[in-house]
Formats: C-alpha cells, structure tokens, sequence
C-alpha cells in the first residue's frame, strides 16, 4: 500500500470528524467527501497497475442495503462500488459502512478489492429485479400509519401516501444493473449499478470494445 492511500485514507477519516464536529457544512462536505473517495479508489488501482496499462473508464455507485430488522426511519448500511476500466483489466472495489462513516477500500472484512482480466468478459446483460427491500420498507411505514394514525392526524396520512409511494416506486421502477458475463464459477461478480449515468455509459462501451478514449 502507497502513502499516498493511506494519506487519502487519513484525510477522509479527519473530514468525517470534522463533520460531526460541525466545523465543515453538509455541502461541502458531500463535494469534499466524494472527491476524496474517488482520489482513493483511483490510487488503489493505479498501484496495481503494470507498466503502460491505464484507466479508460471508471464509474462510482453508492448502494442502500436496508435493514428491516431496525427502525424505518434510521439510515441504513451502505456499500460504496468503484468500477474502473484499464486496457487490460476491470477492477472491482467494494466498501461497506454507515452513512456517518467514510468509504476506506481497506480491503479486509467488509471491504473487497477483486480484479478480472478483460479478456475473460465475454459480454453484458442487462437483468431487473423489484426493489423488494423498498416495497417492505413502504408497506411497513403504511402499516404504521394505519395503526398509530388517531394519534399522528394529518402526519398518519402523510406517512400512508408516503409509504404507498414507496412501494409504487418498488413495483414500477425495479432495478437495474449491467452483469458481466465472463468471471467463472466462485469468483466475485461484477455488476454494473446506476446504468443511468454518464459513467455507467462510458464504462459499459469501454468493455464492450466501443472505444471510451476520451
């Protein structure tokens, strides 16, 4: 591991607690939050590369994995993705943690960094899946209306056609992400999230041999 990494590392750690110090506003945490998360994973990858292998794409995701076992309305775990693209390789870095802690990619326990030779991906297909963690979250938040709603009034309401949007939402715009076809049996896999941004786009037609040098 560089010192560089571990710099970002530490610089990412000293923001979180200047946020919860109050002495750094949301805004410009989020900016600072992320620019240094994407320093980070672009510096991981870059010390594993080979001489004259570059990055060509890369695409950064942030994914809620919601706990139903706890309250509703707390935030749940979240897994920071990078996806970055070279000439030679797809890297893959994953990061769980708390909303109020910061991405490391330190690659042990929750934190992962796979790797898969662009020559073994033979394709992408496309797969969709209800987002049955935010229908049960809705149904859950209804259900809580309806049963505390004489007490809450006008808020029992509101939460019912907040937690029925929920659910709608979860029926009718199901996920989607991109699966690489091509890392064999009891290897990590490798998926594409938000197929929406401009990064997804770019990395997508970089694998795909569509070029993506600019």
């Amino acid at each position: 591991m560089t010192i560089r990494a571990e710099s970002l590392r530490r610089e990412l750690r000293e923001l979180t607690v200047k946020r919860g110090r109050g002495d750094v506003p949301e805004r410009a945490f989020q900016k600072q939050n992320e620019d240094l998360t994407v320093a980070l994973c672009r510096q991981l990858v870059e010390d594993r590369l080979s001489a004259g292998e570059r990055i060509l794409a890369e695409h950064h995701v942030v994914r809620a994995h919601t706990k139903l076992a706890g309250s509703v309305l707390r935030e749940s775990e979240q897994e920071s993705i990078a996806l970055l693209a070279t000439d030679q390789r797809l890297f893959r870095l994953t990061s769980r943690h708390q909303p109020d802690e910061p991405a490391l990619f330190a690659a042990g326990g929750r934190d992962q960094i796979a790797e898969v030779p662009r020559g073994r991906i033979s394709g992408m297909a496309v797969r969709r899946q209800v987002r049955s963690g935010e229908i049960l979250v809705g149904v859950a938040v209804v259900a809580a209306a309806v049963l505390f709603g004489p007490w809450l009034h006008v808020t029992g309401t509101a939460l019912a056609l907040l937690g029925g949007a929920g659910v709608l939402h979860g029926l009718l715009v199901p996920t989607r992400w991109a699966e690489i076809v091509g890392p064999g049996p009891g290897e990590p896999d490798f998926r594409i999230y938000a197929l929406r941004k401009r990064s997804a786009k770019k990395l997508m037609g970089v694998l795909s041999g569509g070029g993506g040098e600019g």
